[in-house]
């Protein structure tokens, strides 16, 4: 019984990526879940289907007739995303979600187009001088929210601004490569 479920799950999981692929729309592939047993919740899906789409190349997605499969951010989307992934993930830690700072959103927002023009890395030293915090991350515009937040999740560094108790406000700057990377910058202030 737990194999025949097992086999199950993983077939499901394995169309999921495949279907996610015709199906992506700033978030995760909701008709695809169906396929999963119900006692699956959405979000583990859909975070099953981000991490998929970030291990995978776009080229490969391309190859199963899907274009898709590229995120792109013309509705304003992946910001959004970024800003729930950071609050929910804050919150379940028993911290309090960032206020928006639009002061922090304008200097984010300075930086990652000057990262993306350089496709090139590196921390704002003059924002960190005064006492604020950073997270920056840049990869291939397969991956979504979800995907980018747990790039933070995963690097202590990061990790530690996203769940800084004294943070209490922060801005953001999402800019695109020539070829067609995306530089985040989260910036965060006390």
């Amino acid at each position: 019984m737990i194999t025949s479920m097992r086999s199950r799950l993983t077939a499901s999981l394995a169309t999921i990526a495949v279907t996610s692929a015709t199906l992506m729309g700033g978030g995760g592939a909701t008709a695809s879940a169906q396929a999963l047993p119900s006692f699956i919740p959405q979000h583990v899906v859909d975070e099953l289907v981000s991490q998929a789409r970030a291990a995978v190349p776009a080229e490969v997605w391309a190859a199963v007739g899907s274009t898709g499969m590229i995120y792109q951010d013309v509705s304003g989307g992946l910001r959004e995303g970024i800003v729930r992934e950071i609050d929910s993930y804050r919150v379940s830690r028993g911290l309090g979600v960032l206020a928006p700072n639009p002061a922090l959103d304008r200097e984010a927002q300075t930086w990652a187009d000057r990262l993306a023009a350089q496709d090139a890395v590196y921390h704002n030293q003059a924002l960190l001088n005064r006492g604020h915090g950073e997270n920056i991350v840049a990869a291939g515009t397969h991956c979504g929210p979800v995907c980018l937040v747990d790039l933070w999740k995963n690097s202590p560094g990061h990790n530690d601004n996203l769940v800084d108790p004294g943070y209490r406000s922060a801005g953001m700057g999402i800019a695109y490569s020539a070829g067609g990377k995306v530089f985040v910058v989260h910036n965060f202030a006390y």
